[in-house]
């Protein structure tokens, strides 16, 4: 049951990338830094290194020219990927929007860019954060599969101020996504958006050939785990006030995967009389992912949950400290400059600054710590005492400017 399989050629082989690979660059202390071979928009700076982090690219653009890091970490030994907005920051107080998007059976994390990728693009576009789960693989709603999403919210809710979840499945994983909302795993459920999705495991391990082996192969053939665990246990008052959007193949029979009258129209039949708005949309491509799910899906979220705003404007100036080299060190060569940087909302950029000369850009390590190394052997620094500062800007534009260190340059 996958429709939104896709492979990512070499993501996973490649070793760890960090954020801020280093190349050597004209324009710093003696006329060379290093400095990152991208260039961030002035506006952004990289998201922060999350915990588990394995593998990034960076500084990606939407559609629609949104800046935002494509992220894959480890979550309890699961792997997800997750789509971050340059202008949300780890750590930060703003409110954050979370579009959980739940795979095909066969399928994994990648899927955020794959099958997902345009609907993961229009939630970067409206400020929130998309991330996609392998969750233990074709498990449905199997037990597994439900720790590692209580994990992977744990884990989002350790970095961002979550207030509003929505769910996004396809296929098999509307299992674990009808699972997540009827039992509540996760808070602040603001609606569910399923196409083509499964609903009720025991009408595919009933129903014989190739959705019972699938089924079989996550819960053995044992009908009491299945049941156990089925999302079509839950009772009706489950749906009290929720919120969904259920897009089947019409007719019924034209979904030979996940047949509609079993799962999605069932779905929706039971929980129509208690939810706040539960409703449905039809097309006639089969099992297909019809074209209209991202526009359809974003009107949804736009209809469910009330607009995250933007970080906000403050006139608060980060702090920054200048942690390396010490106060009056004497540097030769390449030299690395470290900055501890923070601020009530996020800071974006630090500059280190010779007197009133910018001399270069540091780039962001971890959530506080900015460092470059730079050449000190250049007819820009010639030998002698120089005075060094480091200047922090948040996204409001406040800068905050550390106090001087003395650095002599001996080469």
């Amino acid at each position: 049951m996958n429709d939104q399989r896709n492979s990512d050629p070499g993501t996973e082989g490649r070793g760890l990338s960090r954020r801020g690979f280093i190349a050597l660059a004209a324009g710093g202390i003696g006329g060379a830094v290093l400095a990152p071979v991208f260039a961030a928009p002035a506006f952004a700076a990289p998201t922060p290194t999350l915990p588990g982090e394995y593998f990034r690219k960076g500084n990606q653009l939407t559609a629609a020219g949104t800046v935002f890091d494509n992220i894959c970490v480890r979550i309890n030994g699961d792997v997800a990927r997750i789509h971050v907005p340059q202008s949300r920051k780890p750590y930060s107080a703003d409110p954050v929007q979370v579009v959980w998007f739940y795979h095909g059976s066969g399928s994994d994390h990648n899927a955020l860019d794959g099958g997902f990728k345009q609907s993961a693009a229009a939630v970067v576009d409206r400020g929130g954060i998309a991330i996609c789960q392998t969750a233990g693989g074709t498990l449905y709603s199997h037990p597994i599969a439900v720790a590692l999403q209580l994990a992977g919210y744990s884990y989002m809710a350790g970095l961002f101020n979550i207030r509003s979840n929505v769910l996004r499945s396809t296929s098999g994983g509307g299992a674990l996504a009808t699972e997540t909302y009827a039992a509540r795993l996760i808070p602040a459920i603001d609606g569910m958006y399923n196409v083509n999705s499964a609903y009720d495991l025991r009408a595919f391990y009933d129903g014989g050939g190739s959705g019972k082996d699938s089924v079989v192969a996550a819960f053995g053939d044992d009908p009491a785990a299945i049941d156990a665990a089925n999302p079509a246990r839950h009772p009706q008052s489950a749906w009290t006030s929720s919120k969904m959007r259920i897009v089947v193949s019409q007719p019924s029979y034209t979904d030979t995967v996940v047949p509609p009258d079993e799962h999605g129209l069932a779905l929706l039949a039971l929980a129509q009389p208690v939810a706040a708005d539960a409703t449905l949309r039809a097309h006639s491509n089969g099992h297909a992912t019809p074209g209209f799910a991202t526009p359809d899906f974003v009107d949804m979220i736009d209809r469910w949950s009330p607009a995250i705003p933007p970080p906000s404007g403050d006139s608060v100036a980060p702090k920054a400290t200048i942690t390396a080299p010490a106060n009056g060190s004497t540097v030769k060569g390449y030299t690395t400059i470290k900055v501890t940087a923070t601020d009530d909302v996020a800071v974006t950029g630090v500059a280190i600054y010779a007197g009133s000369t910018k001399m270069l850009d540091l780039v962001q390590t971890s959530a506080t710590e900015w460092s470059s190394t730079i050449w000190t052997k250049s007819s820009r620094t010639p030998n002698g005492t120089y005075s060094i500062t480091a200047r922090a800007t948040d996204a409001a534009g406040n800068i905050g400017v550390s106090a001087p260190i003395t650095l002599t340059v001996a080469n």
